[in-house]
């Protein structure tokens, strides 16, 4: 109940200005309570992403189970990303507009999370290398980088502004551009 509590905080009023005395508030539990679980509110800040990433994790496991080609497994991986993010807007806005761009993330369990994303990203570019997919590229990292980044924009954009106001709809004709940077041999038509 408290990362709830803390997630709904850090989304309304920020990370930033955000007290433990706003997270008890909002959990309805005592101040010392907090302090049972976490050392303080950095500390916080870094469990709140952790839970969602993972379940990001296990879903998208369970949907490359059912696909065979490596064009599906990064599509989908960018896919559902943005998706995640819409299904999770409290979470999303803390982990995109104010967890990521902190100091926070570059140490402990968030980083090694965050390290496994884009892991996850550049071995399915990988693979569809090793399978012919698409021909060898530049720098795997850079490529992931670039689409990372054009997803995480929509859903930066789409947080601060509500548009577009379709999310999952918008990104997959935009992953259908950002697909052509991996150069496939037979991209399929409309999407993964």
């Amino acid at each position: 109940e408290i990362l709830r509590a803390a997630m709904r905080v850090f989304a309304r009023d920020g990370l930033s200005p955000a007290r433990i005395s706003d997270i008890a508030a909002e959990a309805g539990i005592p101040i010392s309570t907090i302090y049972e679980y976490y050392a303080g509110k950095e500390e916080i800040a870094a469990a709140v992403p952790v839970a969602h990433l993972c379940r990001f994790f296990e879903e998208y496991r369970a949907i490359a189970e059912k696909k065979s080609t490596a064009y599906d497994y990064v599509w989908n991986f960018l896919y559902l990303s943005a998706d995640f993010a819409r299904r999770n807007p409290d979470w999303a806005r803390s982990l995109y507009l104010e967890i990521w761009p902190s100091v926070s993330v570059a140490q402990g369990e968030i980083k090694d999370l965050f390290d496994d994303y884009v892991r996850i990203l550049i071995h399915a570019i990988r693979l569809g290398e090793e399978r012919g997919e698409w021909p060898a590229g530049p720098n795997h990292y850079e490529t992931a980088a670039i689409m990372v980044g054009a997803v995480n924009q929509m859903i930066i954009t789409w947080l601060l502004m509500r548009k577009p106001k379709d999310l999952s709809k918008s990104v997959a004709k935009m992953l259908d551009r950002v697909m052509i940077l991996l150069n496939p041999v037979n991209p399929p038509v409309n999407g993964a």
